[in-house]
C-alpha cells in the first residue's frame, strides 16, 4: 500500500512539473509597436488605430505597449532605440513606419535607398537584443504620384521576401494608384487613414498570428511539390475573422490561378500564370468560406490583403511571398499541413485513392 502511495505521489509531482513547464512556455508576453504617427493611431477615433485594434487578438494576459512617435523615419528609430527600450520587458516588436516619412514623395530614390539600407539593419539590431520582429509593409499616402507608387510597390515586393514576419497593410486600403482609397481617409489629411482605414490595416494581421508565435511556429519556408501527383481535386477552408481583402493562389495541373479581391477598390481580379484574365469592377464580396476545385491541387496560398499585379506576377513565377500569409499548404503527397504562422487550416475533400 505504501509503495503504491509513493508511486502515486511521484506520478502526481511529475504531472505537476509537466504542467508547470507547459504553462511557463505560454506565459504572457508583451508586444511593442515602434513606429510613426499611423502606428500611433493618428487619424483614427481617439487614437484607436490599427495597433490598438490588433491587440484585441492577443492571447489572454498579453500586454500592449505603443512607443510610436509622429513623423519618425528609420533614422529616428535608430536614434531612440536604446533609450526607449531601456527597462522594457518586451518580447515582440512591430515596426510600423513607411516610405512616406522617409521622404519618398520629396526625394524619391534617396528615400528608397535609405529604407533598403536602414530597415534590415534596424531589424538585426532588434533581433540581436532578443526581440521577435514583425514588419508592417509600406503604405500609401494622399499625395503619392505614379512614380512614388511604382517605387513603393517595388520595395514592398522586396519586403514580402524578407526572412521576417511581415504584414501587407497597403493591400487593404490602396486605391490602385498609391493613394488612400475613397472612404479610407478624411479627404484632407493626406498623411493618415481614418478609422475605416485603420480597421482595414488591422485586418491584414492574421488574428491567430500571436497564438501561433506563442506556440513557437516558425517563419514558413517554401516546400517544393514538383512532379508530385497528389490526386487532390477539391479543398475548402474558412478564413479567420475580420477579413476584408484577400489574395488566393493555387496551382492546378501545373497552372497557377490567382484571385485578388480589393475591398477598398471594389474590384476582383482573376489571373492565370500571373497574367490578368478577368476583372470585375464595382464588385463587393461577402466572405465566409472558400472551395477550390482543380486537378492535383498544389501550393495553396491565402493572404489577408490584395496583391498588386507586380506581386501576383512574382508569386506565379515562384517567388515566396510571406506578408499577411494566413495559409500556406504545399499539399505535397496530399499533406494538408499549414506552414503559415497561423492556427488555421484546410480540408482536402476529395483525393484519388
Amino acid at each position: 500500500m505504501m509503495k503504491t502511495k509513493v508511486l502515486y505521489m511521484i506520478g502526481l509531482m511529475a504531472c505537476m512539473a509537466l504542467s508547470f513547464v507547459s504553462c511557463a512556455g505560454r506565459e504572457p508576453q508583451t508586444v511593442c509597436f515602434f513606429g510613426s504617427s499611423v502606428c500611433r493611431g493618428v487619424g483614427a477615433d481617439s487614437l484607436n488605430g490599427y495597433a490598438s485594434l490588433v491587440r484585441q487578438n492577443f492571447p489572454e494576459g498579453w500586454e500592449y505597449i505603443n512607443i510610436s512617435v509622429d513623423g519618425n523615419n528609420t533614422f529616428d528609430l535608430f536614434a531612440r532605440l536604446e533609450k526607449d527600450f531601456a527597462g522594457l520587458d518586451v518580447q515582440y516588436v512591430v515596426l510600423g513606419i513607411s516610405l512616406g516619412n522617409e521622404g519618398l514623395h520629396e526625394v524619391g530614390e534617396r528615400a528608397v535607398l535609405s529604407y533598403r539600407e536602414n530597415m534590415p539593419r534596424l531589424i538585426r539590431m532588434l533581433q540581436d537584443k532578443g526581440y521577435y520582429v514583425i514588419v508592417v509593409n509600406n503604405y500609401t499616402r494622399g499625395d503619392f504620384n505614379e512614380v512614388d507608387y511604382q517605387d513603393l510597390c517595388t520595395v514592398n515586393l522586396e519586403v514580402q521576401q524578407w526572412d521576417v514576419t511581415t504584414i501587407n497593410v497597403c493591400g487593404t486600403l490602396d486605391n490602385g494608384k498609391g493613394r488612400w482609397a475613397e472612404g479610407y481617409w478624411n479627404g484632407q489629411d493626406i498623411y493618415h487613414p481614418n478609422q475605416r482605414g485603420h480597421e482595414a490595416m488591422a485586418s491584414a494581421f492574421p488574428p491567430s498570428l500571436w497564438e501561433a508565435l506563442q506556440e513557437g511556429k516558425k517563419l514558413p519556408e517554401f516546400v517544393s511539390t514538383e512532379g508530385d501527383d497528389n490526386g487532390v481535386h477539391r479543398l475548402s477552408f474558412v478564413p479567420e475573422p475580420g477579413l476584408q481583402s484577400y489574395t488566393l493562389s493555387y496551382e492546378s495541373n501545373d497552372t497557377v490561378f490567382t484571385q485578388v479581391y480589393a475591398a477598398a477598390q471594389s474590384r476582383k481580379s482573376f489571373y492565370v500564370n500571373g497574367s490578368l484574365h478577368k476583372q470585375l469592377d464595382g464588385y463587393s464580396e461577402s466572405i465566409s468560406s472558400f472551395v477550390v476545385n482543380g486537378t492535383n491541387l498544389h501550393q495553396l496560398f491565402f493572404y489577408r490583403a490584395a496583391m498588386t499585379p507586380l506581386e501576383v506576377e512574382a508569386l506565379a513565377q515562384g517567388k515566396f511571398l510571406r506578408s499577411s500569409l494566413e495559409l500556406y499548404c504545399p499539399l505535397l503527397q496530399a499533406d494538408v499541413t499549414n506552414y503559415a504562422q497561423t492556427t488555421n487550416g484546410i480540408v482536402a475533400n476529395e483525393q484519388n485513392k
